[in-house]
């Protein structure tokens, strides 16, 4: 089961929620993840030394042998990313058939896991469009501040000229509120228009905004392993039931 998490918009969510969704699968199943993020957010979320990596998701885009660029943590298996994947964009310029490079790469060890999870950079170019297409579903988290919505309309298409033109394997799993504080109205308004506009699609779960997931960012563990007690950890655990759920009824 391979899932992108996927907004253009940045600051909404999505490396907390790939790490923390990727922590708690680990449990029951053997998991990827795979950073294809430039900021490299989700390795460092791990505590993964940059300076030691010899192979990174920056190696299997230009060169392949994904095998290579793996290394395990915390009961998980994770291709890394660093700042180096920025000139990748350059380089793959006019490579026929670049679209498909992730996906290429996955179909030779996708069998190995019960779960990828692909944690995607703050934009719609070439590295989420690789992640989009080599995904069997995409996962939207949606920040619950004024603005959020403003992009989903433009993802929403992006996902369907993947599958119109690119693959037909692409689901919308769904979109997730995160970063919500019940207190503001921003918040509850954003709210309010997610489930008008896309009941269907809304996860129930609600990532409530919460200091443990500026801590556990800091101390380099998921917030569910950081302390799992906490707000944002339960609200996590939740989401990953509620995810199992969904996908056995995909």
């Amino acid at each position: 089961m391979i899932i992108s998490i996927a907004n253009q918009k940045g600051g909404c969510g999505k490396t907390t929620t790939a790490a923390n969704l990727g922590a708690l699968l680990a449990h029951k199943h053997k998991v990827l993840l795979v950073d294809i993020d430039p900021q490299g957010n989700l390795t460092t979320h791990f505590g993964i030394n940059k300076a030691d990596l010899k192979r990174t998701i920056y190696d299997v885009m230009l060169n392949g042998r994904i095998k290579d660029a793996i290394i395990s943590k915390d009961g998980m298996d994770i291709v890394p990313s660093t700042i180096d994947l920025a000139g990748a964009e350059v380089e793959l310029t006019g490579k026929m058939g670049r679209e498909y490079i992730l996906d290429n790469e996955l179909k030779r060890i996708s069998k190995e896991y019960d779960y990828v999870i692909i944690d995607t950079p703050p934009s719609l170019g070439i590295f989420t469009i690789n992640s989009l297409v080599a995904s069997e579903f995409v996962l939207i988290p949606v920040q619950a501040e004024f603005f959020a919505l403003e992009g989903l309309t433009q993802l929403m298409r992006v996902i369907e000229l993947v599958n119109s033109r690119l693959t037909k394997n692409l689901k919308l799993l769904g979109m997730v509120i995160t970063m919500f504080n019940a207190r503001t109205r921003s918040s509850n308004d954003v709210l309010e228009d997610v489930r008008k506009h896309y009941s269907k699609s809304l996860f129930k779960t609600v990532i409530p905004r919460n200091v443990t997931i500026t801590d556990s960012t800091m101390a380099g563990s998921p917030a569910v392993r950081y302390r799992k007690n906490a707000l944002a950890s339960r609200a996590y655990i939740e989401l990953a039931r509620e995810l199992e759920r969904r996908i056995k009824v995909k």
